[in-house]
């Protein structure tokens, strides 16, 4: 059954009632464009929508409808048997792709997430992404199998966040660095907030010890929809820390990297597969493995760094660019509020490394300091001024867009050796 819906009620309403149905849940962004949305239901096939409006070929129930149904005598919440949760990737490099979970996969991945951020009857946490990615998603499962409250909010509004955490107590909050830069521009946390997972996108060591410097209680994460979330998670910040080090495995994962440096995870909160009309397992695996498309290190200890996604490498003049490990580097620049890092074709270089960014100053100027700071072998050559940079709907950053803008603005920008 597949929910296709902007009401954050109606979501948290069909989560708890999922063990009940005989059917996996199948939440779905609604501003997906339509013809992704369709190819989503095809791909899983789904035969029933709970939406705002119907959908060719499926049978419809109205959202409003789920609110309408009156309340019945409250029980325990288990994880259903079986299948119980499709769940779309971001596609922050293309196409989403819909992920087959298992109700034993959301409760170990539930468990596995508590022995870094423990979780009792006793704590609140604050649900502020989206509910139809698994970041929102998982602290629903984590709160119920924990007896604890998830204070859910249909967006992220930095001042209805910080009301909320100064008004309600609350004791963990997920987020992805963009959300923890605006709540530091408010500046410090809360006492009773303990937990403040950061995950989705690249932590900069800078918007790292800010946060730390006022106090936020921030754990750095590694996680994706093909394992329910998490995979890793630092306890808390270390000092000297480093962009992209999660930490070592959450109890039950294993990793491990393949001949090409790619994250490979194993364990009970992997995925059953990709979906398939016949929600046939195994899809995206092999031998229980999931590749992931991350660029990583293991050290001896087991602690893991993610450096990048594979796909997003830039090679320019046979260099290999790592686009989250640059935009470390020119975010650094005073003109620029705020980067990110995309290739171009080019037939002299193969690519030329473009920063895309928003700030005060013009792309010349940004080209200049890159010139002057960044070594040669990463630097960008050429920058397009936005006054946005795009993201997908869970606060990553859209790499298929940002390569758009890199392409489509060469006239405007800035250029240089």
């Amino acid at each position: 059954m597949a929910v296709v819906t902007g009401s954050a009620a109606v979501l948290v309403i069909l989560a708890h009632a999922a063990p009940l149905l005989p059917l996996p849940l199948f939440p779905i962004d609604p501003g997906l464009p339509e013809s992704t949305i369709a190819d989503l239901l095809d791909e899983a096939g789904v035969s029933l929508v709970v939406s705002d409006r119907a959908f060719v070929g499926c049978s419809h129930v109205a959202a409003a409808d789920v609110l309408a149904c009156p309340a019945t005598q409250e029980r325990p919440w288990r994880p259903p048997e079986g299948l119980a949760l499709l769940i779309a990737t971001s596609g922050s490099a293309g196409r989403p792709k819909a992920v087959m979970l298992t109700g034993a996969a959301l409760a170990a991945a539930a468990w596995a997430s508590a022995a870094r951020t423990p979780l009792g009857p006793d704590d609140r946490w604050l649900a502020c992404l989206p509910l139809f990615h698994i970041g929102g998603y998982s602290i629903l499962t984590r709160c119920a199998l924990a007896g604890a409250e998830a204070l859910v909010h249909a967006r992220f509004d930095v001042e209805r966040v910080m009301a909320s955490l100064v008004e309600e107590r609350l004791t963990h909050l997920s987020l992805v660095p963009a959300m923890l830069a605006r709540l530091c521009d408010i500046g410090r946390p809360p006492a009773p907030l303990r937990h403040v997972l950061i995950g989705g996108a690249a932590l900069s060591a800078d918007l790292a010890q800010r946060s730390a410097d006022l106090g936020w209680p921030i754990q750095p994460t590694y996680g994706m929809s093909e394992t329910a979330s998490q995979v890793a998670t630092l306890s808390a910040l270390p000092r000297g820390w480093r962009t992209g080090h999660v930490g070592s495995p959450l109890p039950g994962a294993e990793v491990a990297l393949d001949d090409r440096d790619r994250l490979k995870v194993r364990g009970p909160m992997v995925m059953a597969g990709y979906a398939n009309a016949d929600l046939q397992p195994g899809d995206g695996l092999v031998d229980g493995w999931f590749v992931t498309a991350d660029l990583a290190e293991i050290a001896p200890g087991g602690e893991v760094v993610i450096l990048g996604r594979a796909d997003d490498v830039i090679v320019s003049a046979g260099d290999k660019v790592l686009p989250t490990l640059l935009e470390e580097l020119v975010s650094a620049c005073p003109i620029v509020d705020e980067v990110g890092i995309a290739g171009r074709p080019d037939p002299v270089w193969g690519e030329v490394v473009v920063a895309v960014y928003r700030g005060s100053g013009p792309p010349d100027a940004v080209v200049s300091w890159c010139r002057a700071q960044v070594p040669a072998s990463l630097r960008p050559r050429a920058a397009v001024r936005v006054e946005v940079l795009p993201t997908l709907a869970n606060g990553k950053p859209d790499r298929s867009a940002l390569r758009r803008l890199a392409l489509g603005n060469q006239p405007k920008s800035g250029t240089g050796g």
